[in-house]
């Protein structure tokens, strides 16, 4: 049996409790399917990484390395615009990391919603509808019919906080912290997979734990 601990540096608060849900379950899955020796995944975090320059939370990483596995860094791909330099931002923290400890490059994982994290959270409709308590179609309060809908949205936050809108009313606030761990866990895989986005980070996921003798490769 492994204990297969995870790091992670998460850009807000809001991706952390949507990711803190749903990293565990991919990983679960992945070991459920393709696991080739007994594997426990812990449901939190063994180290949060602060956010900071490269070599900052290089150094903290490195710091702690014997207390993780796998080291996750998450980044939206668009909705600050950062696009663009998305893939040198990724390599530069993979780079610092081998350069300070040797940190093997396939068990570290980039994690690149496009937009942003509320593109994967609206990929499976059902499971917002479900989160919310709303029994009315997902198409009634705006919602996109699917992950590649989702990924064409420029701004997948604005449509999620206005389904809640169109469920709760205006004068009821909500917290989307609370609203997203609801969605990540109701959600299914299957439609996570039809964003290419999080088709490729699964993927990742996969390698990783191929690489710790935990999964057959894909």
């Amino acid at each position: 049996m492994i204990y297969l601990s995870w790091a992670v540096l998460f850009e807000g608060t809001s991706d952390e409790a949507y990711f803190e849900i749903l990293i565990p379950r991919v990983m679960e899955d992945i070991v459920r399917l393709h696991g080739v020796r007994p594997a426990e995944i812990p449901p939190s975090p063994a180290v949060i990484l602060r956010r900071g320059s490269v070599e900052s939370v290089a150094k903290e990483a490195c710091a702690a390395r014997e207390a993780f596995h796998l080291v996750f860094i998450h980044a939206d791909t668009g909705g600050r615009h950062l696009e663009t330099g998305l893939n040198a931002r990724s390599a530069a923290y993979c780079a610092a990391m081998q350069t300070r400890c040797d940190w093997p490059p396939s068990r570290y994982i980039t994690i690149t919603p496009r937009h942003e994290t509320e593109a994967w959270s609206l990929a499976d409709p059902p499971a917002v509808t479900d989160a919310l308590g709303y029994r009315g179609s997902p198409a009634s309060i705006g919602l996109p019919a699917n992950a590649p809908r989702a990924a064409e949205l420029v701004d997948p936050k604005m449509v999620l906080s206005q389904a809640v809108t169109r469920v709760r009313g205006p004068r009821r606030s909500f917290d989307v912290k609370q609203i997203l761990p609801a969605i990540a866990q109701r959600q299914s895989l299957a439609a996570l997979r039809q964003a290419p986005s999080f088709a490729g980070f699964e993927t990742a996921v996969r390698a990783a734990l191929a690489d710790l003798g935990c999964a057959r490769r894909g």
